[in-house]
């Protein structure tokens, strides 16, 4: 039986539509994310090309240092610095990167991260 014009179709349900023939086909209709996975991943390599940059334009000393102040601060704080931890892995990644721009003369120096 299908729809009339004012109802709205639920998330699964099935969806009457008519080819060309006039035949009415019936098929499933599917839910739609609200956020599909790869938002959610574009967000989380985002989160570490930031990491990673900000590492190696402090230098892993001084993001290390910065990292531990925001360990002792307030509720917020302590969460950025958890997202924010610096693993071995990381650090490698951001002494090669870091390496990469004083060989293309991108590293500038003056950015701290010191409030």
């Amino acid at each position: 039986m299908p729809l009339s014009v004012r109802q709205k179709p639920r998330a699964n349900a099935t969806v009457f539509s008519f080819n060309h023939d006039g035949i009415a086909v019936a098929r499933i209709r599917k839910k739609n994310r609200w956020l599909p996975v790869w938002h959610f991943i574009f967000v989380v390599y985002l989160a570490l090309i930031i990491r990673l940059v900000t590492i190696a334009e402090a230098g892993p000393a001084s993001y290390a240092n910065r990292m531990a102040e925001l360990e002792n601060g307030t509720f917020m704080e302590r969460a950025a610095a958890r997202v924010m931890y610096m693993d071995p892995v990381s650090r490698q990644i951001a002494v090669n990167i870091r390496r990469g721009m004083k060989n293309l003369g991108l590293t500038s120096g003056r950015i701290k991260l010191e409030l």
